[in-house]
């Protein structure tokens, strides 16, 4: 849907990377961005109280400038009245998706674009096989890697903390697609939802790269890698990213060590295309093994999470420290759940396991501290 031959983008989830992403689209681009909130009450408190406005200050910045914008329309369920979504961008919480999306789906059709932007992995299977069962009724589904810090300051500010980039790809729905000839790129050139994320202005500032499928997977573990060293670890710890860059090497070397050999057998056509990859596309190898080693891995998540995002409080840090559920079961607990469908011996993911164990524990004790006495955060 387009108002006077603006594309329009509907964000599901305005927390800080739909925050994030709103803002710089804004400054940026003439795309329209419509937040969709949860429910009226949280769409009124947007609108009366944060006056339709969200902010983000770069702290990565030595200024720390603060931008703003003005979104001017948004909704609920209750108050959607576009008569369809072309592209939506999911940036809830893994585990909140289904539940999200459910009360948009009248809207939702084949042409629909939807990207998700979110930590973790297992969205796509539950896409599938509980929301979009219908294959000829299936949207066409994008993948956003983000490498960005972001984290909410108040309520309608957040802290761009970390300044990475995204990486979009066109997702298959069949998961056999992985051993295919440079799919889903070519096609997605001319679509609505790529030319509003590749748009020169945009791309520049967020530092866009538009990917195949094969080179976005590729990023998208590497990335889940990341996510699963610091967000749980700063979550136990309570720190910021930044804290822990002197000590944190042994805890992340466990944990990507044991994920890398279960990712391996669960994305084994992922290992074994890079052999055909340069043939078949023309495009440079993927160097998937000697990208996915534990060494460079976590030479490389320290260097990532803790040094070029050093002031960001994760994510998940966040969660446990308002009290919120956490996404771990959709990362470190995503681990756990692939060596028990591959068959493993439970103790091929004992540390996941464990990291899993320490963050709900963390999360129950601010909840009894927060219950039984005063609690900062709010």
């Amino acid at each position: 849907m387009t108002v006077n031959s603006r594309p329009v983008l509907h964000v599901l989830g305005m927390g800080s990377m739909g925050a994030l992403l709103a803002v710089n689209l804004l400054q940026t681009t003439r795309t329209e961005v419509i937040p969709l909130f949860r429910n009226t009450e949280k769409l009124s408190k947007f609108q009366n109280e944060g006056k339709s406005t969200i902010s983000i200050r770069k702290v990565f910045l030595k200024e720390a400038p603060l931008v703003s914008a003005k979104l001017v329309r948004s909704y609920s369920p209750e108050t959607f009245n576009d008569d369809h979504i072309e592209n939506l961008v999911i940036t809830t919480k893994t585990y909140q998706t289904k539940e999200a999306i459910k009360p948009y789906l009248d809207f939702i059709t084949p042409e629909t674009n939807i990207i998700l932007i979110q930590n973790g992995l297992g969205v796509l299977e539950v896409l599938k096989d509980e929301v979009f069962v219908e294959q000829s009724k299936r949207p066409n589904l994008f993948q956003g890697v983000i490498g960005h810090g972001c984290y909410q300051d108040s309520a309608y500010i957040f802290n761009h903390a970390g300044n990475a980039g995204m990486k979009i790809a066109r997702l298959p729905w069949d998961d056999n697609m992985v051993q295919h000839e440079s799919v889903l790129k070519q096609d997605a050139v001319d679509n609505s939802l790529v030319k509003i994320l590749m748009e020169k202005d945009f791309a520049s500032i967020f530092n866009t790269t538009h990917m195949t499928y094969q080179e976005m997977l590729l990023g998208q573990l590497q990335k889940f890698l990341v996510n699963s060293c610091i967000n749980p670890v700063t979550a136990i710890l309570d720190c910021d990213n930044g804290e822990m860059v002197d000590y944190c090497k042994d805890i992340f070397t466990s944990i990507v060590e044991e994920e890398l050999n279960i990712l391996g057998l669960a994305y084994r056509p992922l290992f074994e295309y890079e052999d055909h990859y340069k043939e078949q596309t023309g495009y440079p190898n993927l160097d998937v093994k000697s990208t996915l080693n534990t060494e460079s891995m976590v030479s490389n998540i320290i260097n990532l999470g803790c040094v070029i995002n050093a002031k960001n409080s994760s994510s998940m840090r966040q969660d446990t420290r308002y009290l919120r559920d956490s996404e771990i079961e959709y990362i470190n607990g995503y681990i756990v759940k692939l060596a028990a469908k591959l068959n493993l011996n439970p103790n091929e993911a004992k540390t996941n396991r464990a990291i899993c164990q320490l963050v709900n524990l963390r999360l129950g004790l601010n909840r009894t501290r927060a219950a039984t006495g005063d609690w900062p955060f709010k």
